[in-house]
């Protein structure tokens, strides 16, 4: 059995239950009136949440695929029992929660390994045993998603810190995978392009010329004072969670949250759904231009800030066109369209009624927002090839933001034009 934290607080329970795992909200978190509940979709409530209900919250916060099963045996246990593996990697989760086995004492006081810049390298070298799973499990990070990566600690002068026992972290290090060359250079592109193109996202930045590894900054983690030494977490949930939606179910092909939903869950729970649904429609014209296929709910999530939730900054940006060999359907439809070569005109207008927002701000949003990737891509280009080299990914991009805008100005304006 599992404690179940809240920032400092224990919140709850989480025991086996069959196959799967039961939360139960302590007593004293359900009369505490200022405690809120764990997830959107966990209210607070007496009685225990079957698997069903609390299995996809707990779920999203492990690591998935190849990365979950060396993280598993790093950690000592298997990649199929979620609960044994969140008692050994669950300190330091997206957003505020934890969990830890109960009878652990939780770490009062942050413990770090500093790492010079060898120990950095060594740490993403393709030694055996793997460096990099056996950190994630000593420092008991839980970090979903295929890629592997680790969570480090920033300190002054650019200098890093490996968490020990779930000590709080200040950025996602990723390695790219070989099997999709360019991967390092795509991200850092795709992620500089949309900031420069006006969308709030993740800032990143490579951490050494000696290794393809890309440094993003946590949006969860704040500065808890003015003078910047202590970190303090936002909680966060990503969409699947907020949905109730298994980590292998987030395409919307296997039945995982399409646009509708995912505009229904902003109008819902977002403190300023207005803004939050134009943010949706931009990042939904950003990965169109830069052709990102692999674009689902879990790359969306909700900050619970002390004024409220709201849309997260945007993360893991990708061009995945650029890769023939990836199938070419895009995680969540664009109107009736499974295929980002086959959008049309009347499917951003189908787009726009599955979002119950007015189609001529939904065209507008999008015709702005392709205007400024076009706008921003020369010079974001030159910072990109600056920051790591060149390599043939940059050119590849470039040309399907070429074709993805020009497609996107023929269906949105020259179509208006002439009524068709």
């Amino acid at each position: 059995m599992l404690d179940v934290y809240l920032h400092h607080r224990r919140i709850g329970t989480l025991a086996a239950r069959g196959r799967g795992v039961r939360f139960t909200y302590a007593a004293d978190a359900l009369d505490d009136d200022g405690m809120p509940p764990l997830s959107l979709a966990l209210p607070k409530q007496e009685a225990p949440f079957p698997d069903s209900r609390a299995g996809p919250y707990f779920r999203n916060l492990l690591p998935e695929q190849a990365f979950r099963r060396l993280v598993a045996a790093a950690a000592g246990t298997t990649p199929e029992n979620s609960l044994d593996l969140l008692g050994a990697i669950g300190g330091e989760c997206p957003g505020a929660v934890s969990l830890w086995p109960q009878g652990v004492h939780v770490p009062r006081t942050a413990r770090y390994q500093d790492l010079d810049p060898s120990d950095l390298i060594a740490l993403f070298s393709p030694h055996q045993p793997p460096p990099l799973p056996t950190a994630v499990a000593r420092g008991r990070l839980s970090l979903p998603g295929v890629q592997e990566k680790v969570a480090l600690l920033r300190r002054a002068h650019a200098r890093w810190a490996l968490p020990v026992n779930g000590a709080v972290t200040s950025h996602i290090l990723k390695q790219a995978a070989e099997s999709l060359p360019g991967l390092f250079e795509n991200e850092l592109l795709a992620m500089t392009l949309a900031r420069g193109a006006g969308l709030e996202a993740a800032h990143c930045e490579p951490v050494a010329p000696e290794r393809r590894v890309l440094s993003v900054e946590r949006f969860d983690r704040v500065k808890a004072d003015a003078r910047g030494g202590r970190l303090r977490k936002l909680h966060q949930e990503d969409l699947c969670q907020v949905l109730g939606t298994e980590p292998d179910r987030k395409y919307e092909s296997d039945g995982g949250p399409g646009f509708k939903a995912c505009a229904a869950a902003l109008r819902r729970h977002s403190a300023l759904p207005a803004l939050d649904l134009e943010r949706l429609v931009r990042w939904a014209g950003f990965n169109y231009t830069i052709g990102n296929e692999d674009a689902h709910a879990k790359n969306l999530a909700l900050l619970h800030r002390d004024d409220g939730l709201c849309l997260a900054p945007h993360y893991d940006l990708v061009s995945t066109e650029i890769y023939r060999g990836l199938e070419r359907r895009m995680a969540m439809k664009i109107g009736g369209a499974t295929d980002i070569r086959n959008v049309q005109g009347n499917d951003w207008e189908r787009f726009a009624r599955a979002l119950a927002v007015e189609w001529p701000l939904v065209r507008v949003w999008l015709l702005e927002t392709m205007d400024a990737v076009r706008a921003a891509l020369p010079s974001t280009l030159a910072r990109s090839r600056a920051a790591s080299g060149e390599s043939p990914a940059y050119a590849k991009i470039a040309a399907v933001v070429s074709r993805r805008t020009a497609q996107l100005e023929h269906e949105l304006v020259r179509r208006s034009r002439t009524g068709r």
